[in-house]
């Protein structure tokens, strides 16, 4: 347990030892990263306005942990604080001293607010020509939405997913998901941007700056849904909470005896043992049940007697019965309930802390596991300013003059492998080895590294027999499980190798000997059957990094655990929090599977920073990253306040900090409209609304107002919404630059005027039989100056088998040509093949 005030830095083995990072962000996209730096061993420097310098609180052991302490506790971690007034001349000379002598500057700032200033990254890079500036946004820094206010429930709104969340029923709210994931997700990509912008500084010596927009994040989490919208002419429009990705069915919550919730995910090979712990093995040979697409058209019969069956028992029992069974299961847990789960405790997953009055505050630690390494320290928040004297004491040290960069070229074997890459990037040079199943945990992991140029090969099996190459398909008819593909594994090099033969299991072995990465995302224990994982490899290869990525991570009671998005969802806390707020009512998932996309996000950001330190002392790593950890740390500035004993619901029409008016309103013509109004934006509201009467109406005049007499207030903006259709208001509200935003699906997410400024809905080249009417989205990490991003479509299966074992693992084509006759390694006779076994 940590005792305070806490200034110890971190270990030098750290992975970000060295850097420093001047943190300009406030609320929750920008700290929420800039508190990975500073664990990951970076020196974050927090800079806020003399008039925010306040002393911790330190109030009595025992004294519950209130609102805006949680955002301390969660978001202001592992960093320094100062006080610059940057608006003074003397503050902003300060300021710029202090940038010749950090690496980053970290920003969530509207755009045009350091422009104003003075302190944009063209005036940052005269005086630190090495500077990698970071700068998150709601809509980007350009465009016509560039200035407009933006809120976590706008841009779920905005970017499709809450067209897809909801209980499913006719007339319910659509839901956002309760983990403000849009925040979030903009964190941790501004995370990945970052260190991506350092690998590109370090190589090309030249200053950096990244762009990430909260609405480019939430339409690249649509993942495998934008091409099966485009290419297949899928619709996503509607909550299907009780079906799974991949159709499964029984699927979703179910309530039990105690009226507590479980989840259940259901494919057909957890059918057999789902009967049986449910003791019903008639239904094994149901007619109506027997097959998948048979439980799939009788979906209700089968619901009907599942749901029966569940409420002749508490969810507790019926949730030790199927994890018993091997069924993946979860009970739907409150956020405590989450951390007091024995895997969150085996995995240490709640970072405590012992204030000088005694007190306890308890914070969610980090998800990123280096495996044989020392934890990295928590470090406790200090009062703001607390730093100020001794930051300014070390602008005394002379800066060190920045010579002419010096850039090491690549290696033959770095240029072998460069020549592969699909893309330019910081990572060219880079190679990396996917062994994954295609489920966005690890496949849209590699597919964030091969968007930075690594070269990304997938080692896939081969095939039975010798299947047929592809033909053309017109607009529209690609087949979804293709389409699916294309969501997760663009700019990627396919490689079909027998993993259960010897020649494969030692050609993929001198594989690792030349990769840099090795990324899998099997259950524990598959890895050590092919003698390939961590400890293995890195037998021979220390410097290599090896990730892998599971349910609930590699060690503790349920490491073998198997896992879906959902019971994810359910178990880590975000269930309980998401949904219509109705008493009854079920506990709701996202629409898209948050627990595989933050599984990749970390990861990413995991290996980056390990690459980072492997470049600079040679010394490789392990990467455990479990998806129920990292749900857990996404529940961020609500922990703190859950373990002291606040309990939390879902809220729909309530913001995180309050914000009233909040949510979905019905406009006039019947389509749905969120608002996310806090107290800076009410004056402009009531405008918008056509009611500026309101602003100075006793009852609802200030926020705490508001709260107060919230049936009242949404009794109004019901009134009001409904005289105009949805995309009136969005006009009036962008108009006033505040947030408000039409709930939108998929295909229209990306009918967005943002969309096509940003390039976030690419394609692939025309001439392709099968990319020609593929779209995918963008990547949210925007390069200044990098213009329109070039993706390749996903390979076929084994296309380049030959070229990589010949041009990367230098293989004889004589011996390439015998290991093909052995189907030790394959590829296909002529034409594209994309149909595709299992990885391993």
């Amino acid at each position: 347990m940590n005792k305070l005030p806490s200034a110890a830095t971190p270990p030098s083995t750290a992975p970000l030892h060295g850097l420093r990072v001047l943190d300009l962000s406030t609320v929750v996209a920008g700290p929420f990263g800039s508190e990975i730096l500073g664990y990951l061993g970076a020196d974050v420097i927090r800079v806020d306005a003399p008039s925010a310098a306040a002393p911790l609180p330190e109030p009595p052991s025992g004294t519950p942990v209130s609102e805006p302490e949680g955002f301390t506790w969660a978001l202001a971690r592992n960093k320094r604080s100062i006080c610059l007034d940057l608006k003074s001349a003397e503050g902003k000379a300060t300021f710029l001293e202090l940038v010749k002598r950090s690496d980053v500057v970290y920003d969530n700032f509207r755009p045009g607010v350091l422009g104003r200033l003075g302190l944009d990254f063209g005036a940052l890079k005269q005086v630190n020509p090495r500077i990698v500036c970071c700068s998150i946004s709601g809509f980007g820094t350009d465009g016509p939405w560039a200035g407009v206010g933006a809120y976590d429930v706008a841009v779920q709104a905005l970017g499709g997913s809450m067209s897809i969340t909801g209980t499913g029923r006719e007339g319910d709210i659509p839901s956002r998901l309760g983990v403000p994931i849009g925040d979030i997700g903009g964190a941790l990509y501004g995370v990945i941007g970052t260190l991506a912008a350092l690998a590109a500084r370090d190589s090309q010596g030249t200053a950096q700056a990244i762009d990430v927009s909260l609405l480019d994040v939430q339409l690249a989490m649509n993942t495998y849904r934008v091409p099966q919208t485009f290419g297949s002419n899928m619709s996503f429009g509607t909550a299907s909470p009780r079906r799974g990705g991949a159709g499964a069915t029984p699927y979703g919550p179910f309530q039990c005896s105690d009226g507590a919730w479980v989840v259940i995910g259901v494919a057909s090979n957890f059918w057999k043992a789902f009967c049986a712990v449910m003791d019903k093995p008639e239904w094994v040979d149901d007619p109506r049940f027997v097959t998948l697409a048979q439980r799939q058209a009788n979906q209700a019969a089968l619901e009907t007697v599942v749901e029966a069956r569940f409420r002749e028992a508490t969810a507790s029992q019926w949730a030790d019965r199927l994890v018993a069974g091997g069924v993946p299961a979860a009970r739907v847990n409150q956020i405590h309930e989450a951390f007091e789960h024995p895997q969150a405790v085996a995995r240490g997953m709640l970072a405590s802390f012992t204030q000088g009055s005694g007190r306890v505050v308890h914070a969610a630690a980090s998800p990123l596991k280096f495996t044989g390494e020392a934890a990295l320290p928590q470090r406790a928040p200090v009062a703001t300013g607390h730093d100020t004297e001794a930051v300014l004491r070390e602008l005394s040290t002379p800066v060190t003059a920045v010579g002419t960069p010096v850039t090491l070229p690549l290696t033959p074997a770095q240029q072998a492998i460069a020549s592969l890459a699909a893309v330019p990037g910081p990572l060219n040079g880079t190679l990396v080895l996917e062994l994954c199943g295609d489920e966005p945990s690890g496949t849209l992991g590699t597919q964030i590294l091969a968007d930075l140029g690594a070269t990304v090969l997938k080692i896939e099996r081969p095939p039975e027999g010798e299947p047929a190459p592809v033909a053309p398909f017109a607009e529209g008819s690609v087949p979804a499980s293709i389409t699916y593909a294309f969501g997760m594994n663009r700019n990627k090099r396919s490689l079909c190798i027998d993993l259960k033969s010897a020649p494969g299991l030692a050609l993929m072995r001198e594989l690792a000997q030349v990769a840099d990465v090795v990324y899998d995302n099997h259950k524990p224990g598959t890895m050590a059957r092919l003698s390939l994982d961590a400890a293995s490899l890195r037998a021979i290869k220390p410097s290599l990094i090896c990730c892998s990525v599971s349910g609930y991570g590699q060690d503790g009671p349920w490491a073998s655990q198997p896992a879906y998005d959902a019971t994810v969802q359910a178990i880590g806390g975000a269930m309980s929090i998401t949904g219509t707020g109705e008493p009854g009512s079920p506990p709701v998932r996202w629409g898209n599977p948050i627990g595989g996309i933050g599984g990749a996000l970390y990861a990413a950001i995991g290996i980056l920073a390990a690459l980072r330190r492997r470049d600079a002392d040679g010394v490789g790593a392990s990467l455990d990253i479990a998806l129920f950890d990292v749900q857990l740390a996404m529940q961020g500035y609500r922990v703190p306040t859950a373990m002291s004993g606040m309990r939390y619901a879902a809220s729909p029409r309530r913001g995180g900090n309050g914000a009233m008016p909040y949510g979905p309103f019905l406009a006039g013509d019947g389509r749905w409209f969120v608002l996310g109004i806090t107290g800076q934006f009410w004056a402009k509201a009531c405008q918008a609304l056509g009611h500026p009467e309101w602003e100075k109406d006793p009852r609802i005049a200030t926020e705490t107002l508001r709260r107060e007499n919230e049936p009242y207030l949404n009794a109004l903006v019901t009134d009001a919404l409904s005289k105009h259709g949805a995309d009136e208001w969005q006009r009036r509200f962008v108009e006033l630059g505040i947030p408000g935003a039409k709930v939108v699906n998929i295909r229209e997410a990306f009918d967005h005027p943002h969309v096509a400024l940003r390039h976030m809905l690419a394609g692939f080249d025309p001439s392709h039989p099968v990319a020609a009417h593929i779209k995918v989205a963008g990547n949210p990490i925007r390069f200044a100056g990098a213009g329109k991003p070039r993706f390749t479509p996903v390979p076929g299966l084994g296309e380049d088998t030959q070229k990589v074992l010949e041009q990367v693992a230098r293989v004889p084509a004589e011996q390439v040509s015998k290991l093909k006759e052995a189907r030790a390694v394959w590829w296909p006779a002529s034409g594209l093949v994309y149909q595709r076994p299992s990885v391993v």
